[in-house]
């Protein structure tokens, strides 16, 4: 036998790690408030010291604050000036173009929250304080800048924006895209013209060094492939950096930046045609350190699938310090294009190192993740749009990233990335309308994500133990790195997030080869439901379900030590009698088994007889949600 190619072994493994969650669960204890149907919030943030979410809306700033019971909110009006609106209306009237002012860019900078909009066209952002009022100077006028390097004027391009040490810096997507400084304490500077090429944002995250000179501010976005054929992908994604002490080149680069560098993302393998390139939301995860920063990204590709990558920070940066230069010929200048360096060589660097990296600001080098495969793709109808992470220990004090992960159905999936796998936890549905998830921000201090749609906001609790407490096994089963089974008070609890607690006392494995012996001191007997009976016709057809109470276990239909096949759907694995399975009677149950646990679902015992038949409709309770007709006998 001829053995298999590497790219075979592949993309078998990229079969293989196709993933659909476990459980899917509605939250308990979310707090949840929709919007008014003529907005689309386009703008969201969460403010730590004040604990309150703001939304940007039309000409609204919703600021809402979230008990332990309800959420209150408080609307604060925006409206654009009135001059830009008459400037707007006179310009465009013939056009349907927005006159409104819509809250685009909200950020904390200078202890102080930052809000721009679009202000009827003419960008402009204002100060709140307190989250309640506007900053005005002395003799009363509300304080604002110009806000046309932070927003777009149109509502159809993206921005964003991050605020490092009292300087505020801005990405702005379109056809004349540009990476700004454009306020604060350091000089203002831009990207040139011919330095990205049609870009559409979708983050920022600065990297902290040892040494604040080396600090790394970097922008992630998609490049616009205008010249891409049929058999191209329209995307390129791309990530951009500049060092944070940049002061602009001169005499070449004297309001541009000097530091500015690109490189190519792509997610998939280096040799193989399965690769995502549309970025859809990108996430650094910096809690311990730049070395041991990863970045988390959702990208998609043109066939409708979701992919997730991660990439090492500490790998992107070494590139960016090693690799060769696209497009560029002859010996790499010294210093080199791109370096970080103290400010004050920033005006004295040399002619030929600015030339260069006018000219030359893209790598030859193109960044593949982690391994050079994906940590596993998507494919159920359904795409990611958000992804934030968290680092959590587990009741050994072992760390391990939690990503959350939203998706275009208004879904969030909780996803365990261990040594040896990922897994989807769960999926959770916390809101009434099937709209993409547009905003995910995380308090990992506090133990919230806020989740919000162009129509819904959440709060979901990351410590959502209660949804797997109902036995030790639903517990340890759940592989949920922030809750274990505790002996003594017999249910599932939160794991301390503090080091040397007494969180090892829980029961947990979330190493799915070695669960099969951990509830054995605490194991209880279970409760068995009772034996169904059900009398019916042997000519009838009759559909016996079993709910999934995991998707990832595996489900089976026995009589007498004989095994019956079922037909699987999103709630269960039913049992039907038919042409292809000859009616019989006696006992059937179902039993779901999972890494070496083992359990009856459900149980029928099933008679035949003969006489009038009737058609009836059977509630047939198993989960309390699966309702099916069947043709039964009146006896």
């Amino acid at each position: 036998m001829r053995p298999l190619p590497f790219c075979l072994f592949w993309l078998l493994g990229l079969v293989s790690s196709q993933k659909i969650p476990r459980l899917k669960l509605v939250p308990k204890d979310a707090l949840w408030s929709a919007f008014p149907e003529t907005e689309s919030p386009k703008a969201v943030f969460y403010d730590v010291d004040s604990r309150q979410v703001l939304i940007g809306g039309r000409g609204m700033l919703w600021v809402l604050t979230f008990t332990d019971s309800e959420i209150t909110q408080q609307n604060i009006t925006l409206k654009a000036e009135e001059k830009a609106e008459k400037d707007c209306q006179r310009k465009n009237a013939s056009r349907e173009v927005n006159c409104d002012n819509l809250i685009r860019v909200i950020e904390k900078w200078d202890k102080k929250i930052l809000v721009c909009g679009t202000n009827a066209g003419a960008p402009k952002c204002w100060f709140l304080i307190n989250t309640t009022t506007w900053e005005k100077k002395n003799e009363g006028q509300v304080i604002t800048l110009l806000g046309e390097n932070i927003v777009p004027a149109l509502d159809s391009q993206n921005a964003v924006a991050i605020a490092v040490e009292g300087s505020l810096y801005s990405a702005l997507s379109g056809n004349k895209s540009s990476i700004h400084r454009s306020y604060g304490t350091k000089k203002g500077i831009k990207t040139e013209d011919s330095w990205l090429g049609n870009a559409e944002f979708v983050g920022a995250a600065a990297l902290a060094e040892k040494n604040p000179s080396l600090d790394e501010i970097f922008f992630f976005y998609n490049e616009v492939n205008q010249t891409a054929g049929l058999d191209e992908e329209p995307y390129r994604a791309q990530l951009g950096r500049v060092c944070k002490v940049d002061m602009g080149g001169k005499p070449i680069l004297t309001d541009s930046w000097s530091t500015f560098l690109k490189a190519r993302l792509v997610c998939g393998h280096p040799h193989e045609p399965l690769r995502f390139h549309h970025l859809r939301d990108a996430f650094v995860f910096t809690k311990d350190g730049k070395d041991k920063a990863v970045l988390y990204g959702v990208f998609s590709s043109t066939w409708g699938s979701s992919a997730v990558c991660s990439y090492s920070m500490d790998r992107i940066s070494s590139i960016f310090k090693t690799s060769t230069f696209k497009g560029a010929t002859g010996s790499i200048p010294i210093p080199r294009p791109g370096t970080c360096v103290s400010p004050d060589s920033y005006h004295v660097l040399p002619r030929q190192t600015l030339t260069f990296i006018k000219d030359h600001p893209e790598l030859d080098t193109v960044i593949y993740p982690d391994e050079e495969h994906p940590l596993y793709i998507l494919r159920n109808n359904d795409t990611y749009t958000r992804v934030v992470v968290d680092r959590v220990q587990d009741a050994s004090n072992e760390s391990y990233d939690v990503l959350f992960l939203g998706t275009a159905k208004g879904k969030i999936h909780k996803v365990l990335r261990s040594k040896e796998q990922t897994v989807i936890i769960a999926e959770i549905s916390p809101f009434k309308e099937q709209e993409p998830i547009s905003s995910m921000i995380l308090d990992s201090s506090r133990g919230y994500l806020y989740v919000s749609t162009r129509a819904e906001v959440t709060r979901l609790p990351l410590f959502d133990c209660e949804q797997y407490s109902e036995n030790c096994w639903k517990c340890v089963l759940a592989r949920d790195p922030y809750c274990g089974w505790d002996v003594e008070e017999r249910k599932c609890s939160a794991v301390s997030q503090s080091k040397n607690s007494t969180a090892s006392r829980l029961l947990q494995s979330l190493d799915s080869t070695n669960t099969t012996h951990v509830c054995e001191a605490a194991e209880e007997k279970l409760v068995q439901e009772a034996l169904k009976k059900v009398s019916v016709d042997p000519t009838s057809y009759i559909y016996l379900p079993c709910p999934l109470r995991s998707h990832h276990a595996i489900y089976t239909w026995v009589k007498d030590d004989k095994t019956y096949p079922c037909s699987m759907d999103e709630q269960s694995c039913t049992l039907r009698f038919g042409e292809s399975t000859p009616m019989d009677q006696g006992v059937f149950r179902c039993t779901a088994k999972e890494e070496g646990y083992q359990e009856e679902i459900t149980a029928f015992k099933v008679t035949l007889n003969g006489g009038k038949i009737s058609e009836v409709s059977l509630v047939v309770v198993a989960t309390g949600i699966l309702f099916l007709t069947i043709t039964i006998l009146l006896l």
